[in-house]
């Protein structure tokens, strides 16, 4: 078994609003070792958090403005902060206060006045506790990104294959067969790509490393790539896509990749219980402040009970077996990280609405909401950069295909020279820089 490692030296955030309580704790933490920051209310708490996430929290119960139950629940309800413990200091010893406080999310409980000894071993013990997790999520990351890229590469393979005998279909029937087979290979390709990216994405989540990259971007471009992206799916169901004009024109501060992932993930959820004939509208408004987004259907509708639990892990519409629940769970989360909300409204048999609303970036950094940098697993890339994405036409020159896996060397270096291009493939990286170096 290996060790466990604390962070040197651990950092713990110290939340009372009583400045001789809070002097008090750092003396005593400081005397262990510990790197001690203060802050004298809930919402001081939730900036310091937003500058520099502690390793814990020892957190007053009964403040004036956010009380201590309130600082836990934005905390806990934070991807990026969620997995920092949380102790809560609390004068009050009764067992309905402790279960309120285990119900925010606090980790534990230290009844005032506080002894030294037992102070110092909750932290230790709770800190201990947390290194462990981390270090299992360190290893499931580092697992998950060798499946990743395993899977990729094998998909990428399976991928251009498909392309290579698509490519080779002819006009007579048993050749137009061959090309229904590889396009339908290449279709559920592709939604093994999605899986695979929904398995990536909920690894980031868990990590509380779901990347944000907010800028000033346009709600009717957002709205039109994203009719874009899934105009060929909709057209293939039988179904009306489109987007409606924003009047005057709207923009806001958001992460445009991340909220047009979250507009696909509705259009194709959407589509699935859309029949043919039907039609999905997406709408932008602005409202109170925020950006409202709305993927409006005409599907078969969702039953009142299970509005809320569409939205979580691995939950799916009982009549709906595919995929692996995890789209609008991801939605969600995408949601939350902007400080946002999502919900849906629907009247079975006749429609489905799903709501999405975005503050402003300044709103959602004075929430506590954090904007962290993306968790990186090796060989992990969106389905849009996969290589079987790639469509040529008739080509000239000169290319060298490098890829450790000699099946994709060989099926791409076949489909490049189908396209008639000149292709050399290696496997090495150090007989590719050798080739490139003595071509003439």
């Amino acid at each position: 078994m290996k060790a466990i490692i604390l962070p040197q030296p651990p950092l713990i955030l110290v939340v009372d609003d009583d400045r001789m309580n809070r002097d008090l704790l750092q003396v005593m933490l400081s005397a262990e070792g510990f790197v001690v920051v203060t802050a004298a209310s809930g919402e001081e708490a939730l900036a310091a958090i937003a500058i520099r996430p502690p390793d814990l929290i020892l957190l007053d119960v009964l403040m004036p403005g956010m009380n201590g139950h309130e600082v836990t629940r934005r905390v806990k309800g934070n991807l990026a902060t969620k997995n920092i413990p949380v102790i809560m200091v609390t004068a009050l010893d009764d067992r309905d206060a402790r279960l309120f406080g285990l119900g925010a999310g606090a980790e534990d409980f230290l009844t005032k006045p506080l002894d030294r000894v037992e102070l110092c071993m909750r932290v230790r013990n709770m800190l201990r506790l947390k290194a462990s997790s981390d270090q299992a999520l360190v290893r499931r990351d580092d697992s998950m990104g060798m499946v990743s890229h395993e899977l990729r590469n094998v998909l990428s393979g399976l991928m251009l294959g498909a392309v290579l005998l698509e490519s080779e279909g002819t006009d007579t029937i048993e050749g137009q067969r061959i090309v229904d087979a590889a396009r339908l290979m290449q279709r559920q390709g592709k939604r093994m790509g999605r899986l695979i990216e929904d398995l990536v994405d909920v690894v980031r989540i868990d990590a509380g490393k779901l990347a944000l990259k907010p800028s000033r971007c346009d709600a009717q471009v957002l709205l039109n790539d994203a009719v874009e992206t899934c105009a060929a799916s909709a057209a293939e169901k039988g179904v009306s896509l489109g987007a409606e004009s924003v009047a005057g024109g709207l923009e806001a501060d958001f992460d445009r990749e991340r909220l047009l992932q979250v507009l696909t993930n509705l259009i194709g959820n959407a589509l699935k219980f859309t029949p043919s004939g039907g039609s999905i509208t997406l709408q932008a408004t602005a409202t109170a402040g925020d950006l409202c987004l709305a993927v409006n259907d005409t599907g078969v509708g969702i039953p009142a009970d299970l509005l809320g639990a569409v939205f979580e892990r691995f939950r799916q519409v009982d009549t709906d077996e595919r995929g692996l629940g995890l789209g609008l769970y991801i939605c969600r989360c995408i949601v939350d990280s902007h400080g946002g909300r999502i919900w849906a409204e629907s009247v079975q048999g006749v429609k489905t609405t799903f709501h999405v609303a975005i503050p402003g970036l300044g709103a959602a950094l004075a929430s506590g909401v954090l904007v962290v940098p993306a968790l990186d697993l090796p060989g992990v890339h969106p389905v849009s950069e996969a290589p079987a994405a790639v469509a040529l036409g008739a080509g000239s020159g000169r290319i060298l295909v490098v890829d450790d896996d000699q099946a994709i060397c060989e099926t791409l270096a076949k489909f490049l020279t189908r396209q008639g291009f000149t292709t050399e493939w290696t496997t090495s990286p150090a007989e590719a820089i050798e080739m490139l170096t003595t071509s003439t």
